[in-house]
């Protein structure tokens, strides 16, 4: 019987002799060939980045969205921007009538890019 790292009683069945052969057994993280990850106290200091794929219709609301899941502990930002903006084309071509504002933010030029990222503190989070 021991506990894990929540303090829960667990009743160890199996002796560990299968994975004897494992070679990976005695690396450690951030250590090469990097086996057991590329840092050596992986996420303890820095947790996994949290975001959600968002954005939709325009620049302003998509960062009041933003806002508020960062504001709610989200620490990273992940934009999805629409078929229009993927496909390359400003929100008034013709070709992308229908398209503009769906499934993601419309983004035509980099001041369309400062007012999505307004008041975000770009400096102390990660971005995709």
């Amino acid at each position: 019987m021991r506990k894990n790292l929540e303090h829960i009683s667990l009743n160890i069945k199996t002796q560990n002799t299968k994975h004897k052969n494992f070679e990976h057994q005695n690396f450690v993280a951030g250590v090469p060939p990097f086996l057991r990850g590329p840092h050596a106290t992986m996420y303890v200091q820095r947790p996994w980045t949290i975001r959600q794929y968002a954005g939709f219709s325009t620049a302003e609301e998509s960062n009041a969205f933003y806002q508020r899941n960062l504001a709610a502990g989200q620490k990273g930002l992940s934009v999805a921007f629409d078929l229009a903006t993927h496909r390359g084309y400003d929100s008034d071509h013709e070709r992308v009538q229908g398209d503009v504002g769906k499934a993601g933010v419309a983004i035509d030029s980099v001041e369309d890019m400062k007012i999505l990222f307004n008041q975000i503190p770009l400096d102390k989070m990660s971005v995709s």
